[in-house]
């Protein structure tokens, strides 16, 4: 299927840096800027034109003359569209603020909330970087990049965010208690030491468990934790006076449940949204928030073992008690996102989830149905049909698993979802190469080539079809 809007935004980006080449500014900032409304969802046409920009105004480091003036009404028109969530027109006015003054850093960071907003998360992280690049100790910019990244997996990054929020200010809650997660979710996720440069780096950047309790003792003089301290003194020893007087009060227990969740004290928070979801009679927001202390506790444990059973590689009952935690991860996870679609039927989001935890346990009869209802989302379209292409695949349907790799193909390219790419065009070459159709296969497998050179078993596939060797199941390799 043609792409009409990808093809033009294509001729804007060349006659944008041709007109580049001749210095022509003010017109190759005009194509980039088209190229971006075009296909808001490409970064290099984003930082192309952020760089033209910059050059428009000399590198000056302030933009257009009289910048501030010129941005009071933009700044205006994007506080309106976030009030009413209007992430496109946010993220247009952000760019339109930009091409004034392409080192504000607030701009920067808007433009990464609208893209945030409307799932377009490589443009969001770029965006965010960009702000923080520009103001590092900015505390809501750190924020926003930190949460970016994390969702994304860049776990490292992500981390040193929050720390930088908490050497800014100890006392913020959401910093240590993402900085745990991270930890928990670095280590649960394949690849996560990896990413986190190694074991020992995650380690030595830890923060303490009760990292408030720390900060408490030293304003308070050493107190410890049985001694009486006055009003005022402890957050939570004033919310549990508050729970004293008034104990039919839910908000008390919900802001003491928060309180001791960020500090990391999370069998301490399960008591507290028990009595909540007892007094509420199971309200459903409760119940979910239990349900994420619940999972984060699992996480951990399970994090923990997996920890203990890499530093022993040659006791097998460490690795067996990793793998039983992490089963009973999953399968708990999968309980807690069935129940949820019941009460969001809408959540395409949701439904991917689920999915994709059936995909990893291969219950691929209960996954492909939920994958097709997410592909019907436009924002969760090509990575659904891939994941769904693979559970055809795996489950015996190879010409149905083709298809949809095909259609996901239709619109992915590699530089906005080059993991999926590649997924897609080595599924495609396996099931070529299967049917002996080797001319198909090496074109795949060339595709992925051009963009990663080094990604699985590429080079040695493709050195071995144009050698005229065969090759076994597709399915029967692991691939995980």
């Amino acid at each position: 299927m043609s792409d009409p809007l990808g093809g033009a935004a294509q001729e804007w980006y060349k006659k944008g840096s041709e007109a580049m080449g001749r210095q022509n500014w003010d017109f190759a900032v005009e194509c980039f800027s088209n190229a971006v409304k075009m296909k808001p969802d490409v970064v290099l046409f984003r930082q192309t034109k952020h760089g033209c920009c910059r050059k428009h105004y000399g590198d000056n480091g302030t933009g257009a003359k009289m910048a501030g003036m010129k941005l009071m009404g933009i700044r205006g028109k994007i506080k309106k569209a976030r009030g009413k969530q209007e992430w496109t027109e946010m993220d247009q006015h952000a760019e339109d603020g930009l091409s004034i003054n392409p080192w504000d850093a607030q701009l920067f960071a808007d433009l990464g909330e609208a893209c945030a907003g409307a799932d377009r998360g490589e443009i969001a992280a770029y965006a965010y970087r960009k702000a923080v690049e520009l103001d590092k100790t900015n505390i809501v910019f750190n924020r926003g990049l930190g949460h970016i990244l994390h969702e994304r997996g860049e776990y490292k990054d992500a981390r040193n965010c929050f720390k930088r929020i908490y050497e800014a200010d100890p006392t913020d809650g959401d910093a240590r208690s993402m900085m745990g997660r991270i930890d928990a979710d670095s280590v649960m996720d394949r690849g996560g030491y990896e990413k986190a440069g190694s074991t020992q780096d995650v380690k030595a950047d830890k923060t303490p468990t009760n990292a408030y309790e720390e900060d408490r003792r030293a304003r308070g003089g050493g107190k410890g934790k049985n001694e009486s301290v006055a009003p005022g003194e402890s957050e939570e020893m004033d919310m549990r006076a508050a729970i004293r007087k008034d104990p039919e009060n839910i908000n008390h227990y919900m802001k003491l449940a928060n309180f001791l969740r960020a500090d990391r004290q999370l069998p301490q928070a399960m008591e507290q949204l028990d009595k909540a979801l007892e007094l509420s009679k199971n309200d459903a927001s409760i119940l979910e928030e239990k349900e994420d202390v619940e999972l984060e506790i699992m996480r951990e444990r399970s994090g923990e073992a997996a920890e203990r059973s890499r530093k022993n590689p040659d006791k097998e009952r460490l690795k067996e008690k990793s793998d039983t935690l992490k089963a009973e991860l999953v399968t708990r996870e999968v309980e807690v996102l069935a129940s949820r679609i019941d009460r969001h039927p809408n959540d395409m989001k949701m439904r991917m989830e689920l999915a994709d935890r059936y995909r990893k346990t291969k219950q691929y009869a209960k996954a492909i149905p939920l994958f097709q209802q997410a592909s019907a989302d436009t924002r969760l379209k090509e990575d659904s049909l891939v994941l769904l292409g693979e559970c055809f695949v795996r489950a015996g349907k190879a010409d149905l698993g083709r298809r949809q790799f095909m259609k996901a193909l239709e619109t992915l390219n590699a530089k906005d979802k080059p993991e999926f790419f590649k997924q897609a065009h080595y599924w495609l070459g396996r099931l070529y190469e299967k049917a002996s159709k080797n001319e198909e296969a090496e074109n795949h497998y060339t595709e992925i080539l051009s963009v990663d050179y080094d990604f699985r078993d590429v080079l040695k596939r493709l050195e071995e079809i144009q050698g005229g060797d065969e090759f076994g199941d597709i399915v029967d390799d692991d691939e995980d």
